[in-house]
């Protein structure tokens, strides 16, 4: 450790601004003879220790020691004498101060590429339920579930409603005890397995198109206007900008809204409109004749046989969005020119996807808005207020007429910037969108990252482990490379039954969670759009990563089939929850899973019971034919540490639904000792029955096929940490910018402050880090307050 001094100087100038100087200068001399000598500006600023650098801000002038160490001719861990060191600060803040990160409640579980994987965890036929086969294992697994978090079993037949808000109470099965289906059970156990055997997805719905994200508003002023035309030989997107200067955005405006109306229709029908001589408003379509100013409709009527060109009129079709802006006046008219004049390009079906995938992400991503004003009696046209989500939703968001890419849709499309205007190609053509600003579909849908070894089985000889024990369904995602087979199901090899509740049922159920019920926090629906989240490095799962560079831009998550996604969902157990958390009896707002303002809307739901904690079942498992390898993962999985916690049932990421699983008796044989059995209907000593040989040979598997020792497969050591959560105490909930829970669930207001900021993506479940409230801080850093000359 180094000691030298630092000194602060203030300096007026004539205009009364005060500029701040540091004077600092150390030599030094190596063991080797090498002298080197540093100045204040030569220190890194992320090794000047946080509370010099806010000292540095205050202080006019001053002196000051500063201790430091140096290593390979840098100074580091610059700090004031006697202040821990910039390492021992952050061991500190990271054990005591978390208040100001969190954990995001779901994860992923990397699934790593399966080429090449061969033996017990590859692909093969499975071995079917005909007879007991010689060497491979049936019996029957006993268990025992004991809810360590309230689980939440509703009962959809028994929902209330009341103003678009719903209710459930708990599934009882006919003698009033809780019912658990073995279907809930199975699919628990499924994705676990999956999981823990690196297998094939079972279902990979809805990933087949491209997303959508949110465009620059920048880019948005390089799009032309475009119309969908029928020729001859097929459709034609023909381009119809508008050269004149005055046309921003190549289309003329058509005044239509009063800019400060508060109005439903934010005043279209007023004087702010342009209309036709007849006094009609402009519909969006209309083949329409304009006379224009400066870039603006001046006069506007219908265009037929009686209004020929001439003069100073032009010719276009009107184009009506919607009032979707609160300052928002003009609609537009896409001016048409002679059929020469106007270049077109055959429509093909890459642009035909364009636009269908493009329109297909607004109805979806929109379709819970536009529901909550159906039910409320509102037209998705009517202007209800300036903020968003209150002014009138784009034409594109509900037309069910805007899906398809048809003749006389009008639309803007955006051309690589390299085209050639005299000969345009169908490969120019980057995006079709239907406003000027709009979302921007990503080069690649999210299927074309996952390697088609880990896409669902679509082939009777392509069933990997989860698979062949809990059955496939043949989803046709893709054309198989071989098809040996008809079927397209396998029922599989493993059968969950004989639920029961052992608990008494006062014990087992808490009905006193009040009249209404417990109104539980607003779930977050998945976006698999938020690339940061969603979308990896590489196929191995890495989070995407800056590596000291610029941020990537948003769209880098699913411009290359280089990269990957995240892999299998999961949410980790809430393993800090503080005592005292889970007691219905008070309504405190720092719990995770209320909302916080005891709202009940159409955006969350209620429950008025739910399984207690303690509660115990019983089930068993019943398996035929698996192999040892296949019968050893199985073991794992239910053979885990007392910590370790799957999840069950409703409301996983509030913390609900974590469950312990114990084996308490089982009955497995090879097939050689059923055989046996049978044959002579009496009572038959099964060979030795070795369940640490069996998940060794599991764990043997694994290593040889990953080439790395067990604790370290990447699927495995995130699995670990989504049973047995997070140890540094941080909280677990949605990305957010407060440490109080916010009860209308804006998490987008994170997200949109951690792209203009950080960038940062979800890290990883084996590093275990946690994401900050104010995902701008780094930025703040680069940008704020600065003391160097």
């Amino acid at each position: 450790m180094e000691i030298s001094t630092l000194r602060i100087k203030s300096k007026k100038n004539k205009k009364g601004n005060v500029k701040k100087s540091f004077e600092f200068s150390f030599s030094y001399t190596s063991p080797e003879g090498e002298y080197t000598s540093w100045s204040f500006q030569s220190i890194s600023k992320d090794e000047i220790s946080p509370n010099l650098r806010q000292k540095l801000e205050e202080l006019e002038q001053g002196t000051l020691e500063v201790e430091f160490e140096i290593k390979d001719k840098q100074i580091l861990n610059f700090r004031e004498k006697g202040e821990v060191s910039i390492q021992e600060s952050n061991a500190e803040s990271s054990n005591n101060d978390t208040s100001d990160h969190f954990h995001n409640p779901y994860n992923f579980v990397p699934a790593l590429p399966r080429d090449g994987i061969e033996g017990e965890l590859g692909d093969r036929r499975p071995k079917g339920h005909g007879r007991y086969l010689p060497e491979y294992w049936s019996g029957r697994i006993s268990m025992k579930l004991t809810t360590v978090t309230p689980l939440l079993i509703p009962d959809a037949a028994e929902m209330t409603e009341e103003n678009d808000h719903k209710t459930y109470p708990v599934r009882l099965e006919a003698d009033g005890q809780p019912y658990l289906p073995a279907t809930s059970l199975k699919g628990m156990l499924r994705s676990a397995y999956e999981a823990i055997t690196n297998s094939r997805l079972a279902v990979l719905d809805k990933h087949d198109k491209r997303l959508a994200y949110r465009m620059d508003a920048r880019e948005g002023t390089t799009a032309k206007p475009a119309r969908v035309e029928q020729r001859n030989d097929g459709l034609y997107l023909r381009i119809l900008e508008e050269p004149r200067a005055s046309c921003i955005g190549g289309a003329a405006k058509l005044p239509r809204y009063d800019k400060n109306s508060r109005a439903i229709d934010k005043g279209e029908r007023g004087r702010a409109s342009v209309k036709y001589p007849n006094r009609a408003l402009p519909q969006h379509g209309d083949r329409v004749r304009v006379l224009l100013s400066k870039g603006k409709v001046t006069k506007i009527e219908p265009w037929n046989s009686n209004n020929q060109p001439g003069g100073d009129w032009k010719f276009g079709w009107v184009c009506v969005t919607g009032a979707n802006i609160s300052t928002k006046q003009n609609e537009r008219v896409f001016i048409q020119h002679s059929d020469t004049e106007d270049p077109a390009i055959k429509i093909t079906p890459a642009i035909t996807e364009l636009w269908e995938n493009l329109i297909s992400d607004y109805q979806k991503t929109h379709k819970k808005d536009l529901t909550e004003r159906e039910n409320k009696g509102q037209s998705p046209r009517d202007y209800l207020g300036f903020k968003p989500g209150e002014t009138a939703w784009s034409r594109h968001v509900f037309d069910p007429n805007q899906c398809q890419l048809t003749e006389g849709i009008l639309c803007y499309v955006e051309l690589d910037e390299n085209y050639n205007p005299d000969d345009l190609q169908s490969r120019d053509i980057i995006a079709l969108q239907p406003v000027t600003i709009s979302r921007r579909l990503y080069d690649k849908k999210p299927i074309n990252l996952l390697s088609d070894s880990l896409q669902p089985a679509v082939d009777f000889n392509e069933l990997s482990p989860a698979d062949r024990v809990f059955g496939w369904v043949n989803q046709n995602n893709r054309k198989p490379k071989k098809k040996d087979s008809k079927n397209n199901a396998y029922k599989g090899q493993l059968r969950v039954h004989s639920i029961e509740c052992s608990t008494p049922i006062d014990q087992a159920i808490n009905n006193d969670l009040g009249e209404l019920g417990v109104p539980l926090a607003i779930l977050g629906e998945p976006k698999p759009a938020q690339t940061r989240f969603y979308a990896a490095e590489d196929k191995k799962g890495s989070p995407i990563a800056n590596d000291g560079k610029e941020p990537q831009e948003k769209k880098y998550g699913y411009e290359s089939e280089a990269r990957g996604l995240r892999g299998r969902k999961v949410y980790p157990h809430h393993s800090s929850l503080p005592e005292g958390y889970w007691d219905s009896s008070t309504e405190d707002v720092s719990k995770e899973y209320r909302r916080s303002n005891g709202e009940r809307d159409s955006q969350n739901k209620s429950i008025k019971s739910w399984v207690n904690p303690g509660t115990e079942f019983s089930f068993d498992l019943d398996v035929i034919n698996l192999s040892t390898v296949e019968l050893g993962a199985l073991l794992w999985l239910l053979n885990q540490p007392e910590n370790a916690f799957h999840r069950l049932g409703g409301g996983k990421p509030l913390g609900f639904g974590s469950v312990r699983l114990e084996i308490t008796k089982t009955d497995l044989r090879n097939g050689e000792d059923w055989q046996e059995f049978y044959g002579s209907l009496r009572s038959v000593k099964p060979s030795e029955f070795d369940k640490t040989k069996l998940i060794s040979a599991y764990t043997a598997a694994v290593e040889s096929a990953y080439q790395v020792s067990f604790e370290n497969v990447p699927f495995i050591t995130a699995f670990r940490r989504s049973l047995t959560g997070f140890e540094d105490g941080l909280p677990t909930h949605y990305p957010r910018r407060e440490k109080d829970i916010n009860s209308d669930g804006k998490n987008y207001e994170w997200f949109t402050d951690n792209e203009a900021g950080d960038r940062l993506s979800l890290p990883s479940l084996a590093d275990g880090g946690g994401l900050p409230l104010d995902p701008r801080q780094e930025e703040k850093q680069k940008n704020g307050p600065l003391w160097r000359n």
